[in-house]
């Protein structure tokens, strides 16, 4: 089971990340403080670490093992960010971030909106799930407009190198269907 390569949106276009968008991705949010603040990864230090990202991204795409999509504004062509979508029927779970300039606007609740309805669509999948710190209200905000519902807070769930959590909890969010 392979998603489709391009989802088009009212506002966005999401498409494979390649190894040309390192430049974009290291500026509009993997150097930045603020969009990676309640990331599980430490924040890029320079454009090779998005280089060496893309190239991560180009390889998942190519093995089947994740599905990180770009991000694109439509009526600007500019970068927003990535969604990144991992299958292991029955159930599916997916991650994003969106540079601060892009915030607000609800670019992350279309994007993710439009993954979820594809993954929860597919016979295979009967759960979608993503997580997200406990204090990332906009983030579970985003979860919740993309008709994820909270479960649980996951205890010790996650690093968090820039909250300085070796091990930090995270707020379940999943859409479920009964299988047929």
């Amino acid at each position: 089971m392979r998603p489709p390569e391009e989802f088009l949106t009212d506002r966005l276009r999401l498409r494979p990340v390649e190894c040309s968008d390192a430049p974009a991705i290291f500026q509009t949010y993997a150097g930045e403080a603020a969009p990676t603040r309640f990331m599980p990864v430490v924040r890029h230090r320079d454009e090779a670490d998005s280089q060496a990202f893309a190239v991560r991204c180009e390889d998942c795409w190519t093995s089947g093992s994740a599905f990180p999509w770009a991000i694109i504004e439509k009526v600007s062509g500019r970068f927003a960010g990535v969604i990144e979508l991992r299958l292991s029927p029955p159930k599916a779970d997916f991650g994003y971030i969106l540079g601060e300039s892009f915030w607000g606007r609800g670019l992350a609740t279309e994007a993710a909106s439009t993954v979820v309805a594809w993954a929860i669509a597919q016979p295979d999948i009967f759960r979608v799930w993503a997580t997200c710190h406990p204090d990332n209200a906009a983030s579970a905000a985003v979860l919740r407009k993309a008709g994820l519902n909270y479960e649980a807070t996951l205890a010790n769930w996650e690093a968090r190198p820039q909250l300085g959590e070796a091990a930090g909890p995270s707020d379940c969010y999943a859409l479920t269907r009964s299988p047929r």
